[in-house]
């Protein structure tokens, strides 16, 4: 690939697997920006957090495979690349500088919907700090959270 690919993303559609609950009602799909590997992207790297996702992570390479109208859709993880992603909802909008600095202080990655946050915190990250910020924060009521992937080192 020629440097000028290498910088390229596409986006990917990933289908979102539904809670027990039916979360999230309002969508079925998620679409990621991704950094394609080869020419014919197929397979990529997440480039970008995932907010409703509980199979992928920032980081991880996938393969893809297109679909009728020659989009590109995700088929599968082939290799993880570490990262571990949180959700956050926050109940209290004013605290929403304190918390994204927070994080970005202790190196995580962000990306933000209106008062959702997802957190993609990387492998050489203080994991106990980040994961004590969140849980204190949802026991004061200032937002809720869960888990979006959690990654386990074999």
């Amino acid at each position: 690939m020629s440097s000028s690919e290498e910088t390229l993303v596409v986006e990917v559609k990933f289908d979102i697997e539904k809670d027990s609950e039916g979360f999230p009602k309002s969508r079925d799909a998620e679409a990621l920006l991704c950094k394609p590997l080869d020419a014919e992207c197929s397979r990529c790297v997440v480039a970008s957090v995932p907010f409703y996702l509980r199979n992928v992570a920032y980081g991880d390479t996938i393969s893809t495979k297109r679909n009728s109208s020659d989009d590109l859709e995700f088929k599968d993880v082939i290799d993880r690349g570490g990262y571990r992603v949180y959700r956050v909802l926050l109940h209290d909008p004013t605290k929403r500088s304190e918390l994204v600095g927070r994080l970005l202080d202790l190196d995580a990655l962000l990306e933000q919907d209106g008062n959702l946050i997802a957190v993609a915190i990387p492998p050489n990250a203080d994991l106990d700090a980040i994961v004590d910020c969140i849980l204190q924060g949802k026991r004061e009521g200032f937002w809720g959270a869960q888990d979006g992937y959690v990654f386990e080192s074999k």
